[in-house]
């Protein structure tokens, strides 16, 4: 039995006819439960009891597993980290004094270069920029979030440590703030060989000007706080500022009260803000009788940022210097309409395929610090991708399956955390990812992707996939990582099973079948994971719904139930139409009375906007000759019975509601309540629910109308249930509600149809 299907004993008849519950509260449902207020919360479902004379229902059951309970949107949310429109852009750099951009700001145009010698006999470059650089940037800055920070401390200390990852804007950020601080004329670029070359010797300009200095990790690794204190104490007796630019993240407690986070602008300003700067002065063409400034903000506003895929490239939040080169390429000849399109759609998928390239090459992106082989750092890299947001220690072993199938190697013992991890992940992954400080999970610490990094996961996925293992093999080793014990594994690596299915549609629909033929739940659920997956792929729709078919109609008990699963994961929003056939053909099976995969199938439709559609299916599943699939249509009225409507109308039961604005057929909903109150299933819960609703349409005239009239048809021509509903009410509802006034129409409504 699946561990996500809670169970209890059909109550039958018997059921009905139990003693009354002692009252309750003075909000009670019929059974003497406090009266909620959630809005579309199903309860636990009940399970049907094992028809006695279904000798072998038992074979269908499944090994003992543990199954996760998912929510559809959130399943469809993780997909569309592979599968959705964002497009993030590789990076993009020039070294040396050529390089150009937010973050790597061309200095071709100095005033004056000067040097000087340390006490130590070595050197130290000091840059003037020009005033038209300084303007130049100025002009194209958007400001960013930590710019008043950082001119409150140079106002302070005189020394910053502006910290923050490459490309983020860090090193422009700090060029304008001197600006800001010393005026256009008053801005030096330092560089030399060792920090503490800077506590000797002359700088270069004279005092009352700011100086900015670039360093390298190493630089920063090294820098202690004795050398700190000695570079703020030179630059008070020089009167000038100094800004520190690097990483310093992991030095922020030993440097307190120096360090400021660079916080850059959002993309979408940023590239707003360098765009507008390009263009100025330029037309094109969208003037009319005569060019002027608005020519320009149009282009941007209306021509770039409202095109979708900008829109959610940006949306990402790419790094300041990526986007200048967006900004840079579209200046040159400012294309529209069309050839703007042909020119994103070459850039940024290009841009995305050569970061995931050199994720997947240690010798180019660094890794070997460790001890590890690169075939190990390049299964390290990949496992981070696939099982996204899980551990290190779940992202080892996975990656030794991937070059070990059979565990014969293994590697190095280190812990994985801190630079150790960052020499495994290298700089191109580990900019695009995030490992929260303090977050520890069992053996290691979570690696995030970025939002906005999503597409890259993707690209990762395609170059592994053409370029560094074989299709068979990899699809090998994602589904042994679907078969693992821990249920977000499983998950992760069913998702990447589903887009591998764009690259080979019959491999991947050969192995989600041999996962679904599983007797472990959670592979199945696993299983339905991969087929959403592929439905999400337009161009793959038509063969996911035709193996779908044959699944629903074949004769093995776990296909079938793994299409339930899928239609209950989010499929059935997907394809409503074909989830109502394909759950009318499980809802046969003797299996699906130990899980609640058809029902929760059905709400899947329902929630989807679909319950026009939904219910009329179901009314006529109330009339099918086979009693499972009549079963299913009460536990999934039962289940939708359970929703209240969305506020102001909060007091009316969701399905009643409906029926009121004729969107579904009061005869169709009395058709699904008779049989739900009817059936030994499904009876005391069904019972229980009509009582809530009467208790809370109890003073309110409307809803008790249409609660009365929705029983008046309950009734007709149903004697048993008549008999029933006199039992219920005087020897349950009575004593529980004494004071409801609702049910003396109750009563006079038994009599009437008598």
């Amino acid at each position: 039995m699946s561990g996500n299907d809670p169970t209890s004993t059909a109550d039958g008849e018997a059921a009905v006819q139990a003693a009354p519950e002692p009252a309750g509260p003075a909000r009670q449902d019929g059974a003497g439960n406090p009266a909620g207020d959630d809005h579309g919360a199903a309860p636990p479902e009940e399970t049907a009891a094992a028809d006695p004379a279904d000798a072998n229902a038992g074979d269908d059951a499944d090994d003992e597993d543990l199954e996760e309970s998912l929510d559809s949107g959130d399943v469809l949310r993780q997909l569309a980290g592979l599968f959705g429109a964002r497009i993030d852009a590789g990076d993009m750099f020039v070294r040396g004094q050529n390089a150009t951009g937010h973050g790597a700001l061309a200095i071709g145009t100095v005033n004056v270069s000067a040097g000087s010698d340390s006490a130590e006999g070595r050197r130290v470059w000091s840059e003037t920029l020009g005033e038209a650089a300084v303007l130049e940037m100025v002009s194209g800055y958007a400001p960013a979030g930590s710019d008043q920070q950082v001119d409150h401390h140079l106002k302070q200390r005189q020394l910053v440590c502006l910290s923050g990852p490459p490309g983020s804007g860090r090193f422009t950020s700090a060029l304008v703030a001197s600006a800001r601080r010393h005026g256009v004329n008053g801005v030096n670029v330092l560089g030399v060989e060792q920090l503490t070359d800077l506590l000797g010797g002359d700088l270069g300009q004279g005092r009352g000007c700011g100086y900015v200095l670039r360093l390298g990790d190493e630089a920063v690794r090294t820098l202690d706080g004795f050398t700190l204190v000695g570079l703020a104490a030179r630059a008070a007796t020089s009167g000038v500022t100094l800004v520190l630019v690097g990483d310093f993240s992991r030095r922020v407690q030993d440097f307190a009260g120096h360090v400021v986070e660079h916080r850059p602008a959002p993309a979408g300003e940023v590239f707003r803000v360098r765009l507008r700067r390009e263009l100025a002065g330029r037309c094109v063409g969208l003037c009319a009788g005569g060019c002027g400034t608005e020519c320009a903000e149009r282009y941007v506003d209306e021509e770039c940022l409202g095109h979708p895929l900008l829109s959610a490239y940006l949306t990402g939040e790419p790094r300041p210097r990526e986007v200048v080169a967006v900004v840079e390429a579209i200046a040159r000849t400012a294309p529209r309409a069309g050839l703007l399109t042909d020119r994103l759609t070459q850039l940024l998928p290009r841009q995305l395929r050569e970061r995931a390239a050199q994720i997947l090459d240690p010798q180019a992106d660094g890794g070997a610090a460790v001890g590890w082989p690169a075939e190990l750092v390049r299964a390290f890299r990949l496992s981070c991708v696939v099982l996204a947001g899980l551990s290190t220690a779940e992202i080892r072993l996975a990656a030794n399956r991937l070059v070990s199938p059979d565990g014969a190697a293994q590697p190095p013992p280190v812990r994985l955390r801190g630079a150790t991890l960052d020499d495994l992940l290298g700089p191109t992954l580990r900019a695009a990812v995030v490992v929260p400080d303090g977050e520890w999970a069992m053996g290691g610490t979570r690696v995030h992707f970025a939002p906005g990094g999503e597409q890259l996961r993707s690209a990762v996925l395609d170059v592994a996939w053409t370029e560094w293992w074989p299709p068979r093999m990899l699809l090998g080793w994602l589904a042994d990582l679907v078969r693992a014990d821990l249920p977000d594994v499983r998950q992760a690596a069913a998702a990447a099973v589903g887009w591998s299915a764009g690259q080979d549609v019959q491999a991947a629909l050969d192995t989600v079948r041999d996962l679904a033929r599983e007797r472990r739940a959670g592979v199945r659920q696993a299983a339905a994971i991969v087929l959403v997956a592929m439905a999400m792929q337009p161009r793959l729709r038509s063969r996911v719904s035709a193996e779908l078919e044959r699944w629903a109609a074949g004769p093995a008990a776990h296909l079938r139930d793994t299409v339930a699963r899928a239609h209950e994961l989010g499929l059935a929003r997907l394809w409503p139409d074909a989830a109502l056939v394909q759950l009318r053909l499980v809802a046969t099976g003797r299996m699906q009375r130990w899980h609640n995969s058809v029902v929760r199938g059905l709400v899947e439709v329902y929630q989807g906007g679909h319950g026009a559609a939904l219910m009329p299916a179901l009314a006529q599943w109330t009339r099918d000759p086979d009693r499972e699939v009549r079963l299913h249509a009460a536990r999934a009225l039962r289940i939708l019975a359970e929703r209240w409507a969305r506020p102001p109308r909060e007091h009316w039961p969701e399905l009643l509601d409906l029926a009121r604005r004729d969107v579904i057929s009061p005869d169709d909903l009395a058709t699904l309540w008779a049989t739900a109150l009817s059936l030994p299933e499904t009876a005391y819960r069904a019972w229980r629910t009509l009582g809530f609703w009467l208790s809370r349409a109890d003073g309110q005239p409307e809803v008790a109308g249409y609660v009365l009239a929705l029983l008046r048809l309950v009734l007709a021509g149903r004697t048993p249930l008549r008999r029933r509903l006199d039992h219920q009410l005087r020897h349950v509802w009575r004593p529980v509600m004494p004071r409801c006034a609702l049910l003396d129409d109750v009563e006079n409504l038994i009599d009437e149809d008598a």
